[in-house]
């Protein structure tokens, strides 16, 4: 039996920045009545030390060491805790569960496995699903979510985690965010790299923030990166904004002193005065948690593939022109209660607490529905997560050269 003065045990794997930050707050946020350990998995995507620090800041690990373990040395016994948390991407995921559940087929195992995406999750794709189905539970961070994951779970036969709802661990509102009644002094566009893809339309919102700061002077615009080009970060950006930037100035097209860029947490920039400008990024809630206007990018479509239909409904919406007359808004109590902001209960952490004492007390086994799951990894997936990006790119290209050619002659 567990004993009751000893506490629960967890370690998070990150492989990324942004994946780096949800384990640090997740598990910053369970409190002092855990163990907790992070570490992060040496991969072509390892987070810079600028990029450590602010996915750190403000939480108990910042101001630490974050351990940088080989994929290779990643067991039960490395890891030793209870609760295994796999913050990575899904290539990573998948591998590491893998791993463990197959050293103990059929047999009682030291730790409950769980996973999670950071930020937003909706809609739930079955990529993101299927890498991670064959833990013990999935963390979800909205009811919506919920709905979503339990959907898909329900279209498959075989093993089902359970599914977890959490909040976001970044938003400190109990309740509903008010919003701050301050005057706009500062607009942050918050990038990401997945969305939009296109060189033209990110050249788009580089005019329009240009636009921003001519028509309106006395307000400061400031482009806020994940990470700076030709820094690792968790997906692939073809065309940094920093980059295009300097382009456009040099093309006369933009003035050079309309635009700041800024890195690293994203916490301090979020202050009273600010208005926060985004196609889709979790930035957005940061902002509403804050209580500051915000505005979500409709000009490139309201769709999955801009990762911005979770904002249907919210009040959020708006194009680079609404940006540029610094038109921005609150979100609505319905949409926030459904999306979220919902309180954040007891139930999450309890569950968390009896996965562990159910691997303290030996009652954790690998079933043959999970074994079925985790057939041998892909030879591409364990490409992903160990050749550098160049090589990678390059050998994706040729790839696609030889399925085209091969096309050609059928």
């Amino acid at each position: 039996m567990r004993n009751p003065e000893s506490r629960p045990t967890i370690v998070a794997v990150a492989d990324s920045d942004s994946y780096l930050k949800l384990a640090c707050t997740m598990l910053d946020a369970l409190g002092t009545q855990w163990e907790r350990r992070v570490v992060l998995v040496r991969t072509p995507i390892a987070p810079t030390p600028e990029q450590v620090a602010a996915a750190t800041v403000g939480t108990c690990f910042e101001g630490t060491v974050i351990e940088v373990l080989p994929r290779s040395t990643l067991d039960y016994e490395s890891l030793g805790a209870q609760v295994i948390f796999a913050a990575a991407t899904g290539p990573v995921v998948s591998e590491l569960f893998t791993k463990l559940l197959r050293s103990r087929a059929n047999q009682v195992r030291p730790a409950a496995l769980i996973s999670a995406l950071p930020g937003v999750a909706y809609p739930a794709t079955t990529k993101g699903w299927a890498y991670r189905r064959s833990a013990d539970a999935f963390i979800v961070h909205s009811h919506a979510e919920a709905r979503e994951f339990s959907h898909l779970a329900e279209q498959e036969t075989g093993h089902r985690p359970d599914i977890l709802v959490s909040k976001l661990p970044f938003l400190k509102t109990a309740g509903f965010p008010q919003q701050n009644p301050q005057p706009i002094g500062t607009v942050v566009f918050a990038a990401q790299a997945k969305v939009p893809i296109e060189r033209t339309e990110r050249e788009s919102i580089l005019l329009a923030l240009d636009k921003v700061a001519r028509l309106n002077p006395s307000v400061k615009v400031v482009l806020k990166l994940r990470a700076r080009a030709g820094e690792p970060q968790t997906h692939a950006e073809a065309h940094p904004y920093d980059t295009l930037w300097e382009d456009l100035v040099a093309a006369g097209k933009v003035g050079a002193g309309h635009l700041d860029f800024a890195t690293g947490p994203m916490d301090p920039i979020l202050v009273p005065g600010v208005a926060l400008l985004t196609v889709s990024s979790t930035a957005a809630l940061e902002a509403v948690d804050r209580g500051l206007p915000v505005l979500v990018l409709t000009d490139f479509g309201l769709n999955d593939q801009m990762l911005n239909s979770v904002f249907r409904g919210s009040g959020l919406l708006g194009t680079l022109d609404d940006a540029t007359s610094l038109h921005f808004s609150f979100p609505n109590r319905a949409w926030l209660r459904e999306n979220y902001f919902h309180r954040r209960g007891p139930e999450f952490v309890s569950a968390l607490t009896h996965y562990a004492q159910r691997a303290q007390e030996s009652r954790l086994t690998t079933s043959d529905a999970q074994l079925a799951m985790v057939r041998e990894v892909a030879f591409r997936q364990r490409v992903r997560t160990s050749l550098p990006r160049p090589a990678l790119r390059a050998l994706l290209r040729i790839r696609r050269w030889w399925l085209a050619a091969r096309g050609s002659r059928t």
